[in-house]
């Protein structure tokens, strides 16, 4: 379980700007959990790719800029967003990677998580999608199909 203040600090100032008293409240209007919310709101902790999404979707922002990788809070969402896989599967294809496995072996992910992808039954966490966009050389939001800004905020 990752913990970040600068992550726990963000989320509060964008919190507590909210027209809703309750932290309940709060987590219901950003569409995350009440445990979720306590969590990121008393410790920091870094929620799924999914609730982080949420959370920057809410409040139009980058996850870069949510979890502190930079302090750029500006975003153009995409008209279309796409799929992390879609997006995935793009940039292999541009990089002349032949397959995901070999991806998986370059940037030393193991095979399962990538199995899992392809099969869209989930959202790699926020560690490995890091590791991915530094590898491609994107932003986040960009890897996650949530903007076509490539730029990686740094």
């Amino acid at each position: 379980m990752a913990i970040s203040l600068t992550f726990k600090e963000r989320f509060i100032e964008l919190a507590d700007e909210l027209d809703v008293s309750s932290h309940t409240e709060k987590s219901k209007v950003i569409g995350i959990s009440n445990t979720t919310y306590f969590n990121i709101y008393n410790y920091g902790v870094i929620p799924t790719t999914t609730s982080l999404m949420r959370i920057a979707d809410y409040f139009n922002i980058s996850i870069d800029y949510l979890i502190g990788n930079t302090d750029i809070d500006s975003f153009i969402k995409s008209n279309e967003p796409i799929s992390f896989w879609e997006r995935l599967n793009s940039l292999r294809t541009e990089s002349n990677i032949p397959t995901i496995y070999k991806l998986a072996d370059s940037i030393h992910i193991h095979r399962n998580n990538i199995a899992q992808w392809k099969k869209q039954s989930s959202i790699p966490l926020i560690d490995d999608v890091e590791l991915i966009a530094d590898y491609f050389n994107v932003s986040i939001d960009y890897l996650l199909g949530r903007t076509d800004d490539r730029t990686p905020y740094k």
